[in-house]
């Protein structure tokens, strides 16, 4: 943790100290399930002792994500969080290109429309879509946003991408248009 290495501050403290100075705006962070905010997997009782704390320090929705969009993996990151006051947002990692020819390979509709069914099943209170490499075409998340949208009309979808490509304003236009109730944007 470089605020507790370079800067020999506890990050409980701080995280306690920016909740009271922000009372009204939510805080929220990555949670990569079974591995916690590391990049390996953790005892289950690490897990839930590092979310408790978290949500008890301030956080208020924990996006919880396997780069695999592994289940196995983030079932424990949503169950931490439901145990908590959390918000449990599952996203799943969108990849491919829902409107290729061979729409999306592996990576088509039913696949991401399967994951969000095992996210609401396993109680997750909102689905995300993270697209990390700004691959999430307009056309496709026209496509997505309306597929999930009709399939759970009451969870809340949150987008988030990167514009890498250079279309991730129009992509998160076409989402807002199809349902989408949140999406991430930068100024």
């Amino acid at each position: 943790m470089p605020v507790f290495r370079f800067l020999h501050e506890c990050p409980w403290r701080r995280l306690e100290e920016l909740r009271t100075a922000v009372p009204n705006i939510p805080f929220q962070m990555l949670l990569r399930g079974a591995n916690g905010v590391g990049y390996s997997s953790y005892p289950d009782n690490a897990v839930y002792e590092f979310v408790r704390q978290s949500s008890e320090c301030g956080v208020d929705v924990f996006r919880i994500f396997d780069s695999l969009n592994y289940v196995e993996n983030m079932l424990l990151g949503i169950d931490a969080v439901r145990q908590t006051r959390g918000v449990a947002e599952a996203a799943l990692c969108y990849t491919g290109d829902l409107t290729s020819p061979d729409g999306g390979g592996k990576y088509n509709l039913e696949y991401y429309l399967d994951l969000a069914t095992e996210f609401v099943t396993a109680g997750a209170h909102i689905i995300g879509i993270k697209d990390m490499a700004g691959l999430l075409k307009p056309k496709a998340a026209k496509l997505l946003i309306t597929a999930l949208r009709e399939k759970f009309p009451q969870i809340p979808i949150h987008v988030h991408t990167h514009d890498t490509a250079g279309t991730g304003v129009i992509s998160m236009l076409e989402c807002y248009k199809a349902g989408a109730d949140i999406v991430d944007v930068a100024m």
